[in-house]
């Protein structure tokens, strides 16, 4: 039996119906992009409806051009390839909510606590250190220290016998000298010992054989005396150089407040060192070193310069520097302008020069640990670091973004966390948008004299401190009072 051939009627109707399939189609997948920028709340509710109303006129378009046939056949080209853009696009959007989502609104902290022995020991779980005295220092960590205590006590298999101590290097020190045949200590206070000679091999002489992980929330203490003001929002940058977590208690090496005023338009970021030497929230008075303050989490650290400059800091960004950094190389490296030429050799050989200076992750590390090859070593170390974050923030609102997008959101959200929440990040994110901001960024760095004292978490044992330049923290405060006074900041190093 004969096919009927189909005539050109025929043919009219399948390019017809066939169009207003696909137009059905780029109509469905407009709404579903439109639900999706709506939930990702980044997007001006004037410029939602603009594109939601282009994109429907567009399927309206496509249906109502079927009636031609060759203006059909372009339409439905472009409708195909509109679609295929549009669900790219939600699926874009969904990965940018999911990874913003996972790294935003973190309140709190993770405290690992081990149980700790001496490496020759052949105690390799809890079990096998029954009867052994244990050392503690129950006056700091109090509360995680208590809690492990617990858990021993209650394991029906080992019956440990505790001695106290007052400090973490006593509590060490009397495991290395046999006093004590293990001790309890939370891992990120044995962080203290790369600074202190001696123990630069800690690691291979102590052994942990137990340890439990406690997540807790990070207390958010009203500090309202602070100067303060609606249009500014203060954050503070915590950079830490850990395997774990990002909210694993640490060491901070990065200290950086970065005030943002909505009204002028400023940005304006203060280093402080890593050694600076001033009392930390919880210490009552007694100086340590600033980096200590993240050994007792990120509250700590963010309290006690709220304390040192007078201002309230509303959020916080804690950043796994090292992880952070591979977020460079999926960028392609990144951009730095410097003025005077340097041979860096605190990680290596890295020679940078005036003008533009390109880095891999590697050397940006490099540039931002260094501070032997200049003069003011630790305040241009903080000017690097600054320089750094700023070439990354550059780098990522740039096409080589989009290259990678998926992988570099997804580093940084393994390597960030920040208590702000989703909808204060999206308030920002439409602003931007809104009134395209070209904002004016201002940065300055505090700057001491290096000496040797005692500091809280250390004990009687000396190390190396920064004992601040009063003016420079005296300046540093009138830059941060001129911006909650809503005046324009005109940083003068």
């Amino acid at each position: 039996m004969m096919k009927k051939k189909k005539t050109k009627k025929d043919i009219k109707q399948i390019l017809m119906i066939s169009g207003l399939i696909v137009s059905a189609i780029q109509f469905i997948v407009s709404i579903a992009l439109i639900v999706f920028i709506h939930f990702l709340g980044m997007i001006p509710l004037g410029l939602k409806i603009v594109i939601g109303v282009v994109l429907v006129a567009c399927s309206l378009v496509t249906a109502i051009t079927q009636r031609w046939k060759i203006l059909g056949i372009i339409t439905k080209v472009l409708a195909v390839i509109l679609s295929i853009i549009m669900i790219v696009g939600c699926v874009f959007l969904g990965y940018t909510r999911g990874y913003i989502s996972r790294m935003t609104g973190n309140n709190t902290k993770t405290d690992i606590v081990g149980v700790y022995v001496l490496s020759e020991n052949n105690a390799e779980i809890l079990d096998d250190i029954n009867g052994y005295t244990c050392g503690s220092v129950p006056d700091i960590d109090t509360d995680n220290i208590s809690k492990i205590k617990d858990y021993i006590d209650n394991y029906d298999k080992v019956d440990l016998q505790y001695s106290d101590y007052t400090s973490v290097v006593e509590l060490v020190d009397a495991l290395l000298n046999k006093d004590v045949q293990s001790i309890i200590v939370n891992e990120s206070y044995l962080g203290i010992f790369n600074e202190i000679e001696g123990y630069e091999n800690l690691d291979n002489r102590i052994k942990c054989i137990f340890s439990l992980e406690y997540v807790t929330e990070v207390e958010d203490n009203d500090t309202t005396e602070y100067m303060n003001n609606d249009n500014v929002i203060g954050i503070y940058i915590s950079g830490i150089d850990t395997a774990g977590p990002p909210s694993a208690t640490s060491r901070s090496d990065v200290n950086i407040l970065l005030f943002m005023n909505t009204k002028t338009h400023q940005i304006l970021m203060i280093n402080t060192p890593r050694d600076y030497y001033v009392p930390l929230s919880i210490s009552n008075g007694v100086k340590d070193k600033l980096t200590h303050a993240g050994i007792y989490g990120i509250d700590c650290s963010r309290e006690t310069l709220e304390m040192l400059y007078g201002i309230n800091v509303d959020y916080y960004v804690k950043v796994n520097f090292t992880g952070f950094l591979n977020i460079i190389d999926s960028l392609g490296g990144v951009d730095v302008t410097l003025d005077y030429d340097a041979t860096l050799t605190q990680a290596g050989e890295l020679k940078v020069h005036k003008g533009v200076n390109h880095f891999d992750a590697e050397q940006a590390l490099a540039f931002s640990r260094e501070r032997y090859a200049y003069a003011d070593g630790d305040r241009q170390r903080g000017r690097n670091q600054m320089m750094i974050i700023n070439a990354v923030i550059k780098k990522m609102a740039s096409p080589a973004m989009i290259t990678n997008y998926t992988s570099i959101l997804n580093t940084v959200s393994d390597n960030m966390i920040t208590n702000m929440s989703y909808d204060k990040i999206t308030e920002l994110v439409k602003l931007q948008i809104s009134d395209n901001i070209n904002w004016d960024i201002q940065s300055y760095s505090v700057s001491g004299e290096g000496t040797s004292a005692t500091t809280f978490s250390a004990g009687k044992q000396k190390l190396y401190v920064m004992v601040p330049y009063e003016d420079q923290v005296a300046k540093a405060k009138g830059y941060l009072e001129q911006m909650c006074r809503d005046e324009i900041v005109n940083v003068q190093e």
